[in-house]
C-alpha cells in the first residue's frame, strides 16, 4: 500500500529549494526526487516554479519528456539534455574565468557578447590578442584538457570549444555541437578534433556525469533535470503519435533511473526530478502494468521504509504534490 498522504506544490518547493539547491547541490551535491503531482494543475506550476526558482539561483534547467524522446536509452537522454544547452556560451564562461583567474580584467565582457572573447580581454587589457591567447590557451589545456574528472572525449571536446571561440574567419565548431546533440552520431564528423568515442548506450552515462561536472567548473550552481515519464506508464498503444513504451522497455527506463539514483555521488551539483503518475505507483508487478512494480529494484529505492500516517516526509524520495 502507498501512503496517499501528500504536501502542496510550494510547501514541496520551499523545502526542494531551502535544503537542496540553495544548499546541498549548489555545494556539489545530487539527488534523485520523484514527484507525482495530483492533477495537471499541480504538473505545471511544477514546471514554471522549478523553472523561475533556477534562474534566480543560477541553476541550468532541462526538460525532458517520454512523450518525444527514447527515455529508455541513455543516449537520447544525453542528446535532448545537450541540445538544451547553449555550449559556446559555457565556453565563453569558462575562458571569462581562467581570464578571471590569471588576473586579467573582464569588466564589460558579458559571456553571451558576439565577437571574439580573446580579443575583447586583450583589449579590456591592454595587452596583445596573441599574448592572452598564449596564456589562456595554457590555462584551458591544464583546466580542461587534462581534467581526468571529466570522460576524455568530453573534456577534448570542451577545450576545442574553447579554442574556437577565437576563429576569426567564422565559427568553426559546428561538428562538435552536432556530436554532442547528436544530429550527426557519425564520430567521422569529430575525428578531426582528436574525438574517437560515439555516444551510444554504453558510454553515454560518462558523458552526462562530465557534463553536470562541467556546467559546475564554468560557474553555474547546477543543473536541474525535470524529466516526465507519465507516458511510460501507458500501458496501451494510445495510437496518438506519440511514444508508445513496451513493458521490456518500460523496464530498460526504469533501470536507467536506477543507475541514477546508485551513481548520485557521481553527479555534481545536479537536482534530478522525475515527474510522474500514480499509475507508476503500481507496484503489482501485473503483466499488463507499466508501473515501477515490475522493476523491483527501483521499486525498493523509491518506496519509504517508515512512514507517517498523518504527515508526509517532505524530504522522501517520492511525495504527491497537491
Amino acid at each position: 500500500m502507498h501512503n496517499t498522504i501528500s504536501i502542496s506544490l510550494k510547501d514541496w518547493l520551499q523545502v526542494i529549494n531551502e535544503e537542496y539547491l540553495s544548499s546541498y547541490v549548489r555545494c556539489g551535491g545530487a539527488s534523485i526526487k520523484f514527484a507525482v503531482p495530483s492533477n495537471e494543475g499541480s504538473r505545471t506550476g511544477l514546471y514554471a516554479e522549478t523553472e523561475a526558482n533556477c534562474h534566480e539561483l543560477d541553476f541550468i534547467f532541462i526538460k525532458l519528456n517520454a512523450e518525444t524522446m527514447r527515455a529508455h536509452m541513455p543516449q537520447d537522454f544525453f542528446f535532448r539534455f545537450a541540445s538544451q544547452v547553449d555550449w559556446r556560451l559555457l565556453a565563453r564562461r569558462m575562458i571569462l574565468r581562467l581570464a578571471t583567474e590569471q588576473g586579467y580584467r573582464i569588466d564589460g565582457i558579458p559571456p553571451g557578447a558576439d565577437g571574439n572573447v580573446f580579443d575583447s580581454i586583450a583589449t579590456t587589457n591592454g595587452l596583445e590578442s596573441e599574448f592572452v591567447l598564449g596564456n589562456l590557451r595554457l590555462m584551458i589545456q591544464n583546466r580542461v584538457f587534462k581534467n581526468t574528472k571529466m570522460a576524455r572525449d568530453f573534456r577534448v571536446c570542451m577545450s576545442h570549444l574553447c579554442m574556437e571561440e577565437n576563429s576569426r574567419g567564422g565559427y568553426t565548431g559546428e561538428p562538435l555541437l552536432a556530436w554532442l546533440t547528436g544530429e550527426n552520431t557519425r564520430i567521422s564528423g569529430v575525428r578531426p578534433f582528436s574525438i574517437y568515442t560515439s555516444i551510444n548506450r554504453n558510454t553515454a552515462r560518462y558523458f552526462i556525469e562530465s557534463a553536470f561536472y562541467w556546467i559546475r567548473l564554468v560557474g553555474h550552481s547546477g543543473t536541474v533535470v525535470l524529466i516526465d515519464n507519465a507516458r511510460v506508464t501507458v500501458a496501451r498503444i494510445p495510437r496518438d503519435g506519440l511514444r508508445y513504451y513496451t513493458r521490456a522497455m518500460a523496464m530498460e527506463h526504469y533501470e536507467l533511473l536506477r543507475e541514477f539514483v546508485d551513481g548520485a555521488d557521481r553527479l555534481t551539483s545536479t537536482l534530478l526530478v522525475v515527474v510522474t503518475n500514480s499509475a507508476f505507483l503500481d507496484d503489482s508487478g501485473d503483466r499488463g502494468s507499466r508501473g515501477y512494480g515490475i522493476y523491483e529494484a527501483l521499486r525498493t529505492r523509491v518506496m519509504d521504509d517508515v512512514r507517517d500516517r498523518n504527515r508526509v516526509n517532505p524530504v522522501a524520495s517520492l511525495v504527491r504534490l497537491t
